[in-house]
């Protein structure tokens, strides 16, 4: 989340003025471009991925906090990315707190136990107050139709990200 930084009082305004407040951005590892690149290495050089998602033509975009970066995929292959979203949108979307994402990328929690509602693990609920929950700590969103029929290359996406990352 954005850190207000507030000026010194050497920053021009006159007497009697509310200071400058600057806004600090704080970047999370999607936004790091050297490892955009690595993911998106890998990614075509997943053949599991590249079999699940043979079929589709469409775009995914993964969201961690305020930074994004939207994959192009064509014929299981990831022919282009952006960390903006392009004016026509994305087919779906995955989107959570950076702690989420590196849950996953630290390899604590499975990609299923962040994107599908439910728990496997009562361990800190042993009355089981929480049972039939539906939260997610990634969510899905967009074409959901989509999204279902690519289940398994999402998988594979996300475990390529987690070894990308682990590297």
């Amino acid at each position: 989340m954005p850190q207000p930084v507030v000026s010194d009082s050497g920053d021009g305004r006159a007497e009697g003025h509310p200071p400058i407040i600057y806004v600090e951005a704080i970047m999370s590892f999607l936004a790091n471009a050297a490892l955009q690149k690595k993911f998106v290495k890998a990614l075509n050089a997943n053949e599991r991925f590249a079999e699940q998602a043979l079929w589709f033509d469409g775009s995914v975009l993964l969201e961690c906090n305020s930074d994004r970066l939207w994959l192009k995929i064509y014929k299981g292959q990831v022919i282009d990315l952006q960390t903006a979203v392009p004016p026509f949108g994305y087919t779906f979307k995955f989107s959570g707190p950076e702690a989420a994402w590196k849950a996953l990328t630290s390899g604590k929690r499975l990609w299923a136990d962040l994107t599908f509602p439910g728990t496997r693990n009562f361990e800190n609920d042993p009355k089981l107050e929480t049972a039939g929950a539906f939260h997610v700590d990634i969510a899905t969103e967009g074409n959901m139709l989509e999204a279902s029929r690519l289940t398994e290359a999402m998988f594979e996406l996300a475990y390529t990200l987690r070894d990308v990352c682990a590297k």
